[in-house]
């Protein structure tokens, strides 16, 4: 099929949405290393059978997500990690989608549990956090089990509840990166249904511990979530790869 046929085919959006995630995920996979140097835009264009403006137009997609560079007289440049946003919510999915190796869980591992436990101790101290939400979102979670409601917008309601408890300019403006975080580590694509009903025990625990005003009891019971978090996307990694 000639790229002009698949034009005519296909919306545009569609076609640059295609191609982004496209060429995203040879970098992912590692098709093109760290300082490689991508083919032409006709090269790139004739193998995904799209025009060389729809992969130029990815490529700045790309290059504004910190993951290439464009230099003259030596072409497009594929950029360290270090270099890539990181909190992009259409990274954080592809690397979920496609990168999903022990460092990669291990690191956010921690970044979370370093943000999560210091956002419950503090919500824990405030006699003023409204922890009848989190109660609230426990129940929503557990309504979603028996098929009436959805889960994934309870699990996100609840630890978005925490982050905004706290009340805490830097966790505050954190936020927006945050909410990209979680909405791609508890997306049905890393969640597993068959989890949701063990993790929701841990929920109502911090709930608990929080509505109880104890800040060491609220740190270990969000610890005991964080690493059965880590165990469960370790899980699918694995079977995945299998």
């Amino acid at each position: 099929m000639h790229a002009t046929d698949q034009q005519t085919r296909a919306p545009v959006k569609s076609l640059h949405r295609d191609a982004v995630e496209a060429i995203a995920k040879w970098l992912m996979i590692g098709r093109y290393p760290v300082g490689a140097v991508l083919p032409t835009e006709t090269e790139i264009g004739e193998e995904l059978e799209i025009s060389r403006t729809v992969v130029r137009e990815a490529v700045r997609t790309l290059v504004a997500k910190g993951m290439l560079q464009v230099r003259r007289k030596t072409g497009t440049i594929v950029l360290p990690v270090s270099d890539w946003s990181l909190f992009d919510p259409e990274v954080l999915a592809w690397r979920f989608r496609y990168s999903r190796d022990a460092t990669f869980v291990d690191d956010m591992t921690r970044f979370r549990a370093a943000i999560e436990t210091i956002a419950v101790e503090i919500c824990a101290a405030r006699p003023e956090f409204d922890a009848s939400v989190l109660h609230a979102c426990c129940d929503e979670m557990a309504a979603a089990l028996e098929g009436r409601g959805d889960w994934f917008a309870a699990d996100l309601a609840f630890h978005r509840h925490i982050l905004r408890g706290t009340d805490n300019q830097f966790i505050l403006h954190m936020q927006p990166m945050l909410d990209n975080f979680f909405d791609a580590m508890l997306s049905p694509e890393v969640l597993r249904p068959e989890n949701m009903r063990i993790t929701l025990p841990y929920h109502r625990a911090i709930a608990d511990a929080i509505a109880a005003g104890d800040p060491v009891r609220s740190r270990h019971e969000m610890l005991q979530l964080v690493h059965k978090g880590r165990e469960d996307i370790l899980s699918r990694i694995e079977t995945s790869e299998a």
